[in-house]
């Protein structure tokens, strides 16, 4: 996709990307079509990636078997929010000065300096976010509904069950990230990308892992004993700020999701 918008750049054609209002009906529905697909592409390769992740996290409290109206209501409209995330993404990046396009600006600092980057700007900020959703006197009203689910395992799904408030506040934190940090095109896509399968990984029972920076025990954790591990990606900030738990025993007590 952000190859196809950089060729219709280098071409002149007359499509403003930055400029909705300039699109065509199919355009609409063709850009919609394809966030959407993907979503859902995304939801069904992570649930089934028992050939590379063969380790599994153990249950430590009875899941969410079943998906209430108004888990499946804020589903439908956290999806149909990312097609407007998304196209805010490409907006931002299409007309941001400081994100290159052409191949042949490419470097070591705008895509593996500026990837690093991302992941530790947008975890400042999200830890943070996430601390506040569970200050006792707003937790009732925003972030108990994600937290009804203590043993996540149905990848994707169980990410974007979230009150429409944290999801959106959640995704545009990303786009902050994007404005803060210079970088590639391609260093954006794929820290989007990679993104959406790292917190769709955070809610199955595969023990992914890449040590020392990202595991999805860490969000597991979180989900067990809610006033630890607040980073969606990395566990910096948690380690900086003291919320940092590594393991989990039986001393902690079973998954329940309450303080």
């Amino acid at each position: 996709f952000f190859g196809l918008l950089q060729a219709e750049r280098m071409a002149g054609v007359a499509f403003d990307i930055s400029n909705h209002l300039t699109w065509k009906p199919w355009q609409y529905l063709a850009f919609g079509g394809v966030v959407l697909g993907g979503l859902e592409v995304l939801s069904f390769a992570v649930n089934h990636l028992d050939l590379v992740f063969r380790g599994r996290i153990p249950k430590g409290g009875k899941p969410l078997e079943v998906l209430s109206k108004t888990d499946k209501l804020y589903i439908a409209f956290n999806k149909a929010t990312t097609t407007f995330f998304t196209y805010h993404v490409v907006k931002l990046a299409w007309n941001s000065g400081h994100i290159a396009w052409a191949l042949k600006d490419v470097s070591l600092l705008n895509t593996v300096g500026s990837f690093v980057a991302f992941h530790v700007v947008y975890d400042f900020f999200y830890m943070w976010f996430h601390r506040i959703l569970h200050l006792r006197a707003l937790y009732p009203y925003v972030h108990k509904h994600h937290h009804r689910q203590v043993v996540p395992f149905r990848g994707n799904l169980d990410a974007v069950n979230v009150h429409p408030f944290e999801f959106v506040v959640g995704e545009y934190l990303h786009l902050l990230s994007i404005y803060l940090v210079p970088s590639h095109a391609i260093t954006v896509g794929a820290f989007i990308v990679l993104g959406g399968l790292m917190a769709s990984l955070n809610h199955t029972r595969f023990d992914a892992r890449l040590d020392g920076i990202y595991q999805v025990r860490y969000h597991d954790i979180h989900h067990r004993i809610p006033t630890v591990n607040y980073g969606q990606y990395v566990m910096l900030w948690d380690r900086i700020f003291g919320s940092y738990k590594p393991s989990i025993s039986n001393a902690d007590g079973p998954a329940d999701g309450s303080f």
